[in-house]
């Protein structure tokens, strides 16, 4: 069930700024403008979106209506400049924070998922890029990363992965996490869209396939009645949490998030530097 809001602000008017997203063609006559998006098969068309500044809302979101929140925390692993140890510090802190935060039973990360983007650095090893740890391009199309069938499919691959034991649940959500390491204002953060907008009819079942995996996901089509927030100029001491699924599917708020070229708001933007990462929350 959905969350009714308790904001007094109108989040109509609030500051806001546009960027181009990529959404899957919803009809072979939609007039918008084609363009090729190198991981997706589908035929994708790009939208120039109202993007809001949710920060002066951020005491009223939540992952149950709108998908996604700020989290004010620092991680000490965001310093860390190699990124296989990155990564390791990283799901050391973030996994009992998780636990915490969620006061579940218990959490395992998805260690294939922990990616560093990193926007204009030609230094980057290559064989980093091809471990698919970092990589270079942020996804600029609206998309949820897991349709519902691939949540519990994708889970017990991990644990598999992991050679953790399956365990029964009663409850299984996966929680993304989105960190910018880059210094502020960065030039392609990443957009929400909140997840009480969204109609089923707007969702479209694709599948993924990259770094070794193959599972199900779901992009979007194109709607005026969609509302896109972001967090401007995030520091390292906060980081975006959102819902990439629940199994509990009237909590399961259906979020999208893509990320845009903000250089028209911020011209002197700081060349993008962010890791994400998700985790598998269990309730027994």
């Amino acid at each position: 069930m959905k969350v009714p809001s308790t904001a007094q602000v109108d989040r109509d008017q609030l500051p806001a700024v546009h960027g181009k997203i990529a959404f899957v063609r919803r009809s072979a006559g939609e007039q918008a403008p084609e363009i090729v998006v190198p991981s997706s098969a589908e035929s994708m068309v790009s939208y120039n979106v109202t993007i809001r500044d949710a920060r002066s809302i951020v005491s009223d979101l939540s992952l149950e209506r709108e998908g996604f929140v700020l989290i004010q925390k620092k991680v000490s692993a965001t310093i860390e400049h190699a990124p296989e140890v990155m990564r390791d510090k990283y799901l050391e802190e973030m996994v009992p924070f998780i636990r915490d935060y969620f006061n579940a039973s218990w959490v395992v990360p998805k260690r294939d998922a922990v990616v560093i983007r990193s926007v204009g650095e030609s230094s980057v090893p290559s064989a980093e890029k091809s471990s698919g740890l970092v990589r270079p391009y942020p996804a600029g199309f609206a998309h949820i990363d897991y349709a519902p069938i691939a949540g519990p499919v994708m889970a017990a691959r991990e644990d598999q992965l992991q050679g953790i034991p399956i365990r029964a649940y009663s409850r299984l959500m996966i929680i993304q996490t989105w960190h910018a390491l880059s210094e502020p204002p960065q030039d392609f953060p990443l957009a929400f869209c909140d997840g009480s907008s969204v109609v089923d009819t707007d969702l479209v079942e694709s599948v993924f396939s990259g770094y070794g995996i193959r599972h199900k996901t779901w992009l979007v089509h194109y709607s005026p009645l969609h509302r896109w927030y972001y967090f401007p100029e995030m520091n390292s001491d906060e980081f975006a949490l959102f819902k990439g699924y629940d199994s509990e599917d009237a909590y399961n708020p259906r979020s999208p998030h893509a990320a845009f070229d903000n250089r028209c708001a911020y011209p002197n933007a700081k060349p993008r530097k962010s890791v994400e990462a998700r985790f598998f929350v269990y309730y027994e």
